[in-house]
Parts: C-alpha cells; sequence; structure tokens
C-alpha cells in the first residue's frame, strides 16, 4: 500500500468536490479510517461542502463475499439507527 503521503498527493491530483467541483487542498483531506487496504478519506472544500470517499489500494482482485439476507437487515438496522448527522458521526 502506498504511504499516506502519496495518498493525499494522488487525491489532490485526482479528485474534486462533486458539488462545486473545486480541488481540494492538503488540509482539506482528512483520513477517517483504514480497514485492511480500504482507506475512507473526508473532504471539505473551500467552500464548505463535506464528501466522503472510500478507496482500496491492493496490487490483486479482492475476493468478495455475496451479500446474504443477514448482510441486508444488518445494514437496514444500521440505517434505522442512523440519524443522518455525519459530522457527529466522523467527529469521534
Amino acid at each position: 500500500m502506498p504511504n499516506l503521503h502519496e495518498i493525499i498527493q494522488q487525491i489532490q491530483k485526482d479528485l474534486y468536490c462533486p458539488v462545486c467541483g473545486q480541488n481540494y487542498q492538503i488540509g482539506e483531506i482528512k483520513l477517517k479510517g483504514l480497514f485492511d487496504q480500504t482507506i475512507i478519506i473526508q473532504t471539505i472544500c473551500r467552500n464548505g461542502h463535506l464528501t466522503l470517499f472510500m478507496t482500496t489500494f491492493s496490487q490483486k482482485i479482492p475476493k468478495t463475499t455475496p451479500l446474504n439476507t443477514n448482510h441486508v437487515l444488518e445494514l437496514h438496522r444500521a440505517l434505522e439507527k442512523f440519524d443522518g448527522d455525519f459530522q457527529k458521526l466522523w467527529s469521534n
């Protein structure tokens, strides 16, 4: 996996705010999570638009597990509990 500095530089080159089209500055890109080789990034452009991105860094094709009814029910339960406040969710 590339180092964090390389990831931030690549994000700065490739991503832009989907609302206003602004490119991101280094201070507008925040690492929010790292799970295996998946990175969750939060960005807030200079116009205040908040976006979450997930990306995977892998040299090989990841194995996937087919979804079953338990996966769908688990997601449904989590979404029922979620109040829609992403700022509170990501401030921890």
